[in-house]
């Protein structure tokens, strides 16, 4: 979701070309195809989304976990470094614990899943290898195309669209984000040259009950968000039950914050309905 949106706002760019690859063009596990697709393309930035991201899976298959988000990322940084590139990593929100607020850059991490623990891998990586890098820590991202697995806002809509009622969890919170909107900021970032980490989301927070009420109130559905503890979806994962941040790095920096997230939504499925008009 984040690489399509991406390559769509920096090609709409003046004077940036841009280059998406997918695995079969650059396996960030295979070190010499890093290495390949590196020296065709000589890149001045790098956006690196490639990523495992299947929280349960990844606390079932620790080993892959950490073979695609630790070390895929440490051939992506030191690649990059040798070339003199600016990394940007995608890591995530998923780094924090229990207690429920809004988490900023210098709070000390939890780690609670193997999820985590990889994608922190990666963030340790880049910063030891990497001497011009930017560390994105998202929201709960959706975007990109309908189709694409991971597009929460779309897949609530098809579950729901013949449902009278739905469950949605009440006490599980994080900070909604549209990968177009994250995407623009990165862009802002990339010709600011204030390296660093940054947690980067839409303004505002929820439960993921009031986030799917949202959604369903925003495609116009007649169906009910009913809320329900977190203990009726058993994960596999100790997910934690806060993943809300704020973007106080950007603050800081004078940056414009993102919309709220109420209004991405909204501008999401607009777009959306346009294109399936």
């Amino acid at each position: 979701m984040l690489s399509t949106d991406f390559i769509k706002t920096a090609a709409a760019e003046s004077g940036i070309e841009v280059s998406g690859m997918n695995r079969d063009q650059m396996d960030i596990c295979d070190a010499a195809s890093v290495r390949k697709a590196f020296h065709e393309i000589k890149p001045d930035w790098v956006l690196h989304a490639a990523a495992l991201t299947d929280v349960d899976y990844c606390e079932e298959n620790p080993e892959k976990a950490f073979r695609v988000n630790a070390e895929g990322t440490r051939n992506v940084a030191i690649q990059g470094e040798s070339m003199g590139a600016v990394i940007v990593y995608i890591s995530t929100c998923g780094l924090f614990g229990d207690e429920i607020k809004a988490y900023v850059e210098t709070d000390p991490v939890e780690l609670k899943t193997k999820y985590a623990q990889s994608k922190y891998a990666g963030e340790k990586t880049v910063i030891d290898k990497c001497s011009k890098y930017y560390i994105i820590r998202p929201g709960w991202l959706f975007g990109g195309l309908p189709h694409h697995q991971n597009n929460f806002v779309y897949q609530r809509y098809l579950e729901a669209r013949n449902k009278s009622s739905i469950n949605s969890v009440v006490n599980r919170y994080g900070s909604p984000t549209y990968t177009k909107h994250l995407s623009g900021k990165i862009l802002q970032l990339l010709k600011s040259n204030y390296f660093g980490l940054y947690h980067i989301t839409n303004s505002g927070h929820a439960s993921s009950y009031e986030y799917v009420r949202k959604i369903i109130e925003t495609w116009k559905l007649p169906t009910e968000v009913i809320p329900v503890d977190s203990n009726m979806f058993p994960r596999k994962a100790p997910v934690p039950d806060c993943e809300m941040l704020k973007n106080q790095r950007l603050q800081q920096k004078e940056f414009e914050l993102l919309p709220h997230w109420h209004e991405a939504i909204e501008e999401y499925i607009s777009e959306v309905r346009k294109k399936q008009a």
